[in-house]
């Protein structure tokens, strides 16, 4: 699969990054863009994103939330609008994970106290923090949300970049995430691409949003993300409900 836009005569282009579950040419370029471009990425961003291949949970999610608007292309359409393209080509690569955006230091605190304490880090509104713990409690990575310079940037992403950076496969079977608000569309897909199977994994999120973001997503079953990904069986609850 790959994608691209087109802003004032240049090609921005990506391809899905090997073995990177996390990683769709969408999410390579959107991702990229705010990263690489960050002065221009909302300009940038307002053009349509092409692709030639369907659109998957994230890559809806990603979207939706750090874009505008896409184009899925028969490979004879790309080839036709893509092929001859005269101008300058710029190809967008998966990237190194945010080392300002999770640590791997482990924190002996309970799990409240250290999502509290991570939001003093967060840049952006809501401020949001997430950590992965192994079954035996241990705290593996903590993360947390940097929306205020890159629109991509939530505590949930950073984790996931973070995690695949290091270690390049799933976190443990019967690990649990912890995430201070429940997780929007986007994030919920990356968190999907986490686990490989929903059933490794679970995850427990500590405040309600109040907005639309998290409504669709493929952690909430029967809506259209959900059932675009397969109808995941998730252990995903409200903490203390």
């Amino acid at each position: 699969m790959r994608a691209a836009l087109v802003h004032q005569g240049v090609l921005y282009l990506s391809e899905c990054a090997p073995r990177s579950p996390h990683r769709s040419a969408v999410t390579t370029l959107v991702r990229g863009i705010w990263r690489e471009y960050p002065d221009q990425a909302r300009s940038l961003l307002r053009n349509r994103i092409f692709t030639d291949g369907p659109l998957s949970p994230a890559c809806e999610g990603m979207i939706k939330v750090a874009a505008k608007r896409f184009e899925v292309l028969s490979p004879i359409e790309w080839e036709a609008r893509f092929a001859g393209f005269h101008g300058t080509v710029q190809t967008l690569t998966a990237l190194v994970p945010d080392t300002e955006g999770h640590t791997f230091a482990p924190k002996d605190l309970p799990i409240r106290e250290l999502l509290a304490q991570l939001r003093h880090q967060a840049e952006g509104y809501p401020a949001v923090t997430a950590a992965l713990v192994d079954p035996e409690g241990r705290v593996l990575i903590g993360s947390w949300n940097r929306t205020a310079r890159d629109r991509s940037a939530h505590a949930e992403v950073n984790l996931v970049e973070a995690w695949f950076g290091q270690h390049n496969v799933p976190p443990p079977q019967g690990s649990t995430l912890h995430v201070s608000l429940r997780p929007c569309a986007m994030c919920a897909a990356q968190i999907l691409a986490l686990a490989g199977d929903p059933g490794t994994l679970r995850v427990v999120f500590y405040e309600e949003d109040p907005g639309p973001a998290s409504k669709n997503s493929c952690l909430v079953p029967g809506t259209d993300l959900w059932h675009k990904a397969g109808s995941p069986a998730w252990q995903a609850w409200l903490a203390d409900s």
